[in-house]
C-alpha cells in the first residue's frame, strides 16, 4: 500500500472512532465561516442593490454641475461644497447640447408625524429640497397626489409619510429649522422604492425652498443637467467645464450616482461589515484552541496506536499525513456546510431588515466567487494550522512508546516558554500604558492588547499547572475520588488545559472590553459635561450631521424672555477651513457663553471675536503656536 493509501485508511478509522470528539470542532469551523459567508454576501447584496436603486433614480441625469470649493472635515468623507447662484442655470441652458438644467436646493429638514413625533433622524438625513419638475432630472417619481404649486405645499417620500403616519391632506410642520406649517400635496418614490434607505425627504416649491432652506434666495447645492439627442454624457460635461468658472465643475450622473450611494449606505456598510468581520475573527480565533485541543487530546489517546504502527513499518510522514487528512475531511465539511449557512444567514438578514424599519431595496442575494473562496480557504487554513502541532507530535512518537503502560506528555512549563511569554507581557503592558497615558493611541493600545492575549496564550501552560494545585487543594478533601481526578487530569497535560481555558478566556475578554468600554464611555462624557457645563437645563435636538434638523435659533431668545430664566445660550455647528485644513466649528454668542460654561482662564476677549475671529482651546493654541499667547482677560 502506498503512502497516501495509508493515510487515507488512518485517516477513515479515526474518523469514524471519534465523531462525536469532531463533531466539535465541525461546529466551531461551521460558525466561523457562517458568520464570514454571511457578512460577505450580505454587503455584496447591499452595494449592489444600492447601486440599482441610484442608478435607476438618477439614470435622466447626465451630468451636475457644483463648487470645485470643498472643506473636508475628519470623519466626513463628502465635505461641504460652497452653494451655487442660480443664474448659472441660464448660461448652462444656452450651451450646446444641453436640453435642460435645474437648480438642486437642499438643506435640512425635518417632518413631524401625527403623532406630534419627528420622523426619522437618528442616523439617516433629513433632507428638504425644491420639487424638480424635469421628470428625469428629479430622482424622485410622483406615486400619488401632485407636485407642489404653492407656498406651504410638499411632496414627502412614501417612507416617511408610513413612518410618520402622513396621508396626502394632512398638514403637519417642517423644521427647517424654523418651524413651517406644510401641507402634503403628493407622495413621491425614489428609484421604485419608498425612499432612499431611511432617509426622508421632503420636496417643496423653488421659492419656498430658496426662502428657508438657504442663507440668502438665489443659491443652490448643485445644477442638475440633462443632454441633449446626440450629446453623450462625457461630452456634455467637456463643454460644460469649458465655459464654467474656475471654482465650478461638472461630473458625470454617474460620479454623483456613486458619491451619494456611498455617502447613503457607504457608512453603515462599513460599519455593518466591520461588527459582522470582527465578530466572525473572534469566532475563528477561539475556533483555533477548540481544534488545536481537539486533536492534542486524540492524539494523545492514540499514542500506543502510533507507536504500534511505527513499530509495524509507518514512517513519521504517514502518521502526519493521517492527521492533517482527518482535520481536512473535518475542515471541507465543516466549510462547506458553513457556505450555505452564511448564504442563509444574509438571506435571514435580508428578511430581517424590512421588518426593523429599514427597508432593504429589491434584488436577489449576490453570490461572488470572493464571498464563496475566501470563507473556504480561512476554514481550511484555520483548521489545518490548528492541527498541524499535533499532527507534528504525532508523527515523533517513538515505536518504544507502544510497550509502556502510559504515556508521559511534557507539560511544557520551560523556562524558554516562561522568558517569551514574560517579554510579550511586558510589551503588551508598556505599549497600552503608552498608548494611553503617554501618548493616547488607539493603535497602540490594540497593539499592545494583541501582545498581552499573545502573553496569556503562552504563559497558559506554565501557569496552570500552578494554577490547578492551587484551586484544586479544596478538592482533595471532598469525599469521593471525582474531585482528584479532576485534578490530576487537569495537571497530566497542562498545554491541553491552557488551551482549553484559552477559548474561554478570550469569550469573557471579549465580553468585558464591551462592558468596560461601554461604561468607561459613558462616564467619559458624563465627567467632561459635568465639568464643563454651568447650566442648570440643556435643550437638545439631534443636529443636521446626525440626522435631524438641529433647533430654531430663534429658540435661545425665546427661552431667555421666561421669567424664570437668567441666561440662555444658543450653541451651534458649523465648518471652516483653517489654515487649509477643515475644522469643525461651534457657533455661538462668545459674550454669554461664559455664563452657561465653565471655560477656566480665557486669553484674550471672548466680546472681541467679531465677525472674524475664533477661539480655540489652549491645547489647540499649543499645537499651533505662532508667538506669544495675550494676557488673560
Amino acid at each position: 500500500m502506498t503512502a497516501g493509501g495509508a493515510s487515507l485508511r488512518l485517516s477513515r478509522t479515526s474518523l469514524r472512532a471519534h465523531k462525536r470528539r469532531f463533531a466539535g470542532t465541525f461546529t466551531a469551523v461551521l460558525l466561523g465561516v457562517a458568520f464570514l459567508t454571511g457578512t460577505l454576501v450580505m454587503g455584496d447584496t447591499l452595494r449592489s442593490s444600492f447601486d440599482s436603486l441610484f442608478a435607476g433614480a438618477t439614470g435622466g441625469t447626465d451630468a451636475v454641475v457644483r463648487s470645485s470649493a470643498v472643506v473636508t472635515v475628519s470623519g466626513d468623507a463628502q465635505g461641504t461644497r460652497q452653494p451655487l447662484k442660480t443664474d448659472l442655470v441660464a448660461r448652462i441652458e444656452g450651451i450646446p447640447g444641453v436640453a435642460a438644467a435645474e437648480p438642486d436646493i437642499r438643506g435640512a429638514g425635518q417632518l413631524i408625524g401625527s403623532d406630534g413625533e419627528p420622523v426619522g433622524g437618528q442616523g439617516p438625513p433629513t433632507v428638504a429640497g425644491n420639487w424638480i419638475p424635469d421628470p428625469e432630472l428629479n430622482p424622485y417619481r410622483l406615486a400619488e397626489g401632485r407636485p407642489p404649486a404653492a407656498s406651504g405645499e410638499v411632496v414627502i417620500n412614501r417612507g416617511a409619510a408610513e413612518a410618520g403616519g402622513l396621508r396626502i391632506g394632512d398638514t403637519t410642520v417642517l423644521r427647517t429649522p424654523d418651524p413651517l406649517p406644510v401641507t402634503i400635496v403628493g407622495l413621491a418614490a425614489f428609484g421604485g422604492e419608498d425612499g432612499m434607505g431611511r432617509t426622508t425627504f421632503t420636496a417643496m416649491t423653488r421659492a419656498d425652498a430658496e426662502k428657508y432652506l438657504t442663507p440668502r434666495p438665489g443659491e443652490a447645492a448643485s445644477i442638475q443637467v440633462r443632454a441633449g439627442p446626440g450629446t453623450s454624457r462625457q461630452e456634455l460635461v467637456d463643454a460644460l467645464g469649458a465655459v464654467l468658472p474656475d471654482d465650478v465643475e461638472a461630473i458625470t450622473g454617474e460620479q454623483s450616482a456613486r458619491e451619494n450611494q456611498e455617502m447613503i449606505s457607504g457608512q453603515f456598510l462599513s460599519l455593518f461589515t466591520t461588527l459582522l468581520l470582527v465578530f466572525s475573527g473572534i469566532v475563528l480565533f477561539v475556533a483555533t484552541f477548540s481544534i488545536y485541543n481537539t486533536f492534542a487530546i486524540v492524539i494523545a489517546q492514540r499514542t500506543r496506536e502510533n507507536a504500534l504502527l511505527r513499530a509495524l513499518g509507518a514512517s513519521r510522514r504517514q502518521i502526519v499525513g493521517a492527521t492533517l487528512v482527518e482535520a481536512a475531511v473535518v475542515a471541507v465539511a465543516a466549510s462547506a456546510a458553513g457556505l450555505l449557512a452564511g448564504i442563509g444567514i444574509a438571506a435571514g438578514l435580508q428578511a430581517l431588515f424590512p421588518a426593523i424599519g429599514f427597508p432593504f431595496p429589491d434584488g436577489a442575494l449576490k453570490v461572488s466567487g470572493v464571498s464563496m473562496l475566501l470563507p473556504l480557504a480561512v476554514g481550511l487554513l484555520v483548521c489545518l494550522g490548528s492541527a498541524l502541532m499535533p499532527a507534528v507530535r504525532a508523527g515523533r512518537t517513538a515505536p518504544l512508546a507502544a510497550l509502556r503502560e502510559s504515556t508521559v506528555e511534557d507539560s511544557a512549563a520551560s523556562r524558554k516558554r516562561a522568558f517569551a511569554g514574560g517579554a510579550l507581557a511586558l510589551t503588551g503592558i508598556a505599549a497600552i500604558l503608552t498608548g494611553v497615558l503617554a501618548v493616547p493611541s488607539v493603535t497602540l493600545a490594540a497593539t499592545g492588547a494583541a501582545f498581552a492575549i499573545a502573553a496569556f496564550v503562552t504563559l497558559g501552560p506554565v501557569a496552570a499547572g500552578r494554577a490547578v494545585r492551587v484551586m484544586g487543594r479544596p478538592l482533595d478533601r471532598l469525599p469521593g475520588v471525582s474531585g482528584r481526578f479532576a485534578k490530576r487530569n487537569a495537571l497530566r497535560s497542562p498545554r491541553r488545559t491552557a488551551a482549553t481555558a484559552a477559548a474561554l478566556m478570550i469569550g469573557v475578554a471579549v465580553v468585558s472590553l464591551f462592558t468596560v468600554f461601554g461604561a468607561s464611555l459613558k462616564a467619559t462624557m458624563d465627567q467632561t459635561v459635568s465639568r464643563s457645563f454651568a447650566g442648570d437645563v440643556a435643550v437638545s435636538a439631534p443636529a443636521f450631521g446626525a440626522g435631524g434638523s438641529g433647533l430654531s435659533p430663534k429658540l435661545a431668545p425665546a427661552i431667555e424672555a421666561q421669567r424664570e430664566v437668567r441666561t440662555a445660550v444658543g450653541l451651534g455647528q458649523g465648518v471652516a477651513e483653517v489654515d487649509g485644513v477643515g475644522r469643525r466649528l461651534t457657533v455661538t454668542d462668545p459674550a454669554a457663553l461664559a455664563e452657561a460654561f465653565e471655560l477656566g482662564e480665557v486669553r484674550g476677549s471672548l466680546s472681541a471675536l467679531g465677525k472674524t475671529g475664533l477661539a480655540v482651546a489652549d491645547t489647540e493654541a499649543d499645537e499651533h503656536a505662532g508667538g506669544p499667547a495675550p494676557p488673560p482677560s
